[in-house]
């Protein structure tokens, strides 16, 4: 991957054909679960968890890496005199660019470059490919940094869940929010708010179905004479739900490359089984 390594966490849910391809390195974060720690990708397939989640009498917490295994990598990676551009979930949803941020200010005869996606899931996984594409063909650094930046300031989201009980347990929407949802049998539509990395409620319809439509519908809005979309539908452990939104998404669409991805367990304990949306970029 010539002068440059690209480092990311676990929350980037990339393929691991894809990971391998293009040298990409992946630090894990964590999910505690019954006691025990888990990482992510590593001790715990998505499918176990979300078949664990279903049944939890306490809900699991999720926890960034240590400092120490980001510093450790590091130090590997710089041993090879390369720059380091080390890419991560939002620092609004997880404590793990400070952890990345720690490990620098630790190494400081490294050339290590810090960035908040501001994003997770394959938004967070898109960033990373262009940046190891870009340093497979020897751009210079500053020109794989902006590439990076383009990407995240186009980045856009719509998602729904099944349940807001998930989200609120996890500390990520307001207990004002789940009430209303549960109460009503609203089927909210989410984002991730442009330029601060939160989850945030874009707008409420009432059934599963109207959202589906509705996310592919926002979608559409926002790819109106873009010739170039780059997708992805994800799913929690619902292939059903994510394979009727793959369906219109191509329908409305039809330009977009479209990979499919999932939620795994971090970012799955927030958002919860049967999750499901889009993460697109246009540029």
């Amino acid at each position: 991957m010539g002068k440059i390594h690209v480092v990311t966490d676990s929350t980037a849910y990339l393929p691991m054909e894809l990971i391998q391809e293009h040298g990409i390195h992946v630090v894990p974060l964590r999910v505690n679960m019954e006691g025990v720690s888990l990482r992510e990708g590593m001790d715990i397939t998505n499918a176990e968890f979300f078949r664990r989640l279903r049944t939890a009498k306490t809900l699991p917490t999720t926890s960034q890496p240590p400092a120490g295994e980001f510093a450790a990598l590091y130090q590997e990676l710089g041993r090879q005199g390369a720059s380091i551009v080390s890419i991560h979930i939002s620092g609004d949803l997880s404590g793990t660019v400070a952890a990345a941020e720690t490990a620098r200010r630790m190494l400081p005869d490294l050339d290590i470059h810090i960035l908040d996606s501001r994003f997770t899931c394959m938004g967070l996984g898109f960033i990373v490919l262009e940046a190891a594409r870009a340093a497979a063909e020897n751009a210079p650094l500053e020109a794989v940094l902006e590439r990076c930046r383009t990407i995240i300031r186009d980045l856009k989201a719509f998602f729904m869940v099944d349940s807001l009980r998930y989200l609120y347990n996890g500390g990520r929407i307001g207990a004002a929010q789940t009430l209303v949802g549960s109460m009503l049998q609203v089927k909210p539509i989410l984002g991730l708010k442009d330029e601060e990395g939160v989850i945030s409620v874009h707008e409420k319809v009432r059934t599963k179905k109207k959202a589906l439509e509705r996310i592919v519908e926002l979608t559409a809005e926002a790819c109106a004479g873009k010739d170039k979309v780059t997708a992805t539908v994800v799913d929690a452990d619902d292939k059903e739900t994510s394979g009727r939104l793959q369906q219109l998404l191509r329908e409305a669409v039809p330009q977009a490359k479209v990979i499919p991805s999932e939620f795994g367990p971090v970012v799955g304990n927030h958002v919860g089984p049967g999750a499901a949306g889009i993460i697109f970029y246009t540029v």
